[in-house]
């Protein structure tokens, strides 16, 4: 007997927008915006004129969170424009009686829809840093925003060569509050044929975006984004190892050390890239905040995935690192040198790229880091040397004192490569001291 109140995929169906173009998985590209709703967090959908990104958000505006708040829905539109003024027009009203501003209930609602925000200017765009980290000041206060704990911000834009003259750019601390960015203008995320034919076929044809019926499920979906949290709290061995060679393997650099001010351009003339195509030198280290919605990202793929189908097997490394390509394309990681030069700023092919060479490199060494996370984990042991023998390998520690000297120590964590693997010896020690420590 199926639960009412239980969010099945069925429920996600959209009424109009259609993308079937598979990315991972059984997941497809419009599945990949459930996910970030279901998380929640916060997606940029950017690409040209025509491209669905209007279409989509309001095919999850209203089906999703019933529509608009003063009807009786979940949520709050708004169309970016030069004199925007959010503060006093969206989310305060004049109360009369205490000559004073007051806050309307508007910050109570569970989505805020942002269209066109690069037409807001730059400076003006500052007004949406609030709906980006969920909280609004109002009177010398910090107000939460959202319904129960649940609050989503979508916004799209036209991003673009000059072609848009009434945009403005858009800063990187407000980017890095979109976590989920998808650049529809891709190859990878356009509709196929079959679903430009299908939408053709069933719709009536009007060049305006299409009303959805009103649905509201926001109850179910604030449900499921508390699963996805705690599933991202405890993500497992493989996905912990994943985002720390992301964070800490990205970092290393074996000129300076560490990556600084002068990545990228210390790459140049560089020993340790003299071809140019040194891995080290495509991208650097995502901050704090892309690791966590990385890591909150890959796991709400995971539950969406098996949400779709109950049967689909999922690899956490996979999911890990197209959840690294989907937040860090637009987190200003890559060299910007190569992305102009190389890439003609296609963010999202650069990404791709560097991403399934990042994958390859942990998937040579990821028996041996995996290896020394569980024994570090589960006995507090720390094993940082193997030896080979057979094709197989075991910890060098284990061998007998007279057979230590027949078998070569393989010392595989070290910082003198592309990506570091340092960061496994640090891993360990934490792991295997946390282990005594119970």
């Amino acid at each position: 007997m199926t639960n009412k109140n239980q969010l099945n995929y069925e429920d996600l169906e959209l009424a109009n927008y259609l993308n079937t173009s598979q990315v991972i998985g059984n997941l497809d590209v419009v599945d990949l915006v459930k996910a970030a709703v279901l998380s929640p967090l916060n997606v940029f959908l950017v690409g040209s004129k025509g491209t669905g990104k209007t279409q989509l958000f309001q095919d999850i505006y209203r089906s999703y969170f019933g529509g608009n708040k003063k009807e009786n829905g979940q949520g709050i539109f708004i169309r970016a424009h030069p004199e925007i003024d959010i503060y006093n027009e969206i989310f305060t009203e004049l109360n009369v009686e205490k000559a004073k501003r007051a806050l309307t209930d508007n910050i109570d609602a569970a989505v805020y829809v942002v269209e066109e925000i690069n037409r807001a200017p730059t400076k003006a765009q500052n007004q949406f840093f609030g709906l980006g980290d969920g909280a609004m000041d109002h009177d010398g206060r910090l107000i939460k925003i959202g319904k129960d704990g649940y609050r989503l911000l979508i916004a799209n834009a036209n991003l673009g060569n000059g072609s848009y003259q009434g945009t403005f750019d858009t800063d990187e601390a407000l980017l890095n509050r979109l976590h989920v960015t998808l650049d529809l203008d891709h190859e990878s995320f356009k509709p196929t044929i079959e679903d430009k034919l299908e939408i053709r076929h069933r719709q009536s044809v009007d060049p305006n975006v299409k009303e959805a019926p009103i649905k509201d499920i926001s109850g179910k979906i604030i449900t499921v984004s508390r699963e996805i949290s705690e599933k991202a709290h405890n993500p497992g061995i493989e996905a912990l190892a994943v985002a720390n060679y992301i964070e800490f393997g990205l970092d290393n650099c074996m000129k300076n050390k560490n990556k600084g001010k002068v990545w990228p351009m210390d790459c140049q003339g560089c020993t340790h890239n003299q071809s140019g195509n040194a891995l080290c030198s495509y991208l650097k280290s995502p901050v704090e905040r892309t690791m966590q919605a990385m890591i909150k990202y890959a796991a709400a793929l995971d539950y969406l995935s098996k949400l779709k189908d109950k049967n689909q097997n999922t690899d956490a490394v996979d999911m890990m690192f197209k959840s690294f390509e989907l937040t860090g394309a637009y987190q200003s990681l890559l060299n910007p040198m190569l992305l102009r030069q190389d890439y003609l700023e296609q963010n999202p092919k650069f990404m791709a790229e560097v991403a399934k060479k990042l994958k390859d490199d942990f998937r040579a060494n990821e028996d041996f880091i995996l290896t020394s996370i569980d024994e570090a984990a589960s006995n507090g042991k720390k094993t940082v040397a193997f030896f080979e023998k057979d094709g197989k390998f075991g910890s060098h520690s284990d061998l007998p004192e007279n057979l230590k000297g027949e078998y070569a120590k393989i010392e595989p964590y070290t910082n003198g490569r592309e990506i570091g693997l340092g960061w496994v010896n640090n891993y360990v020690d934490f792991l295997a001291n946390q282990r005594k420590g119970k």
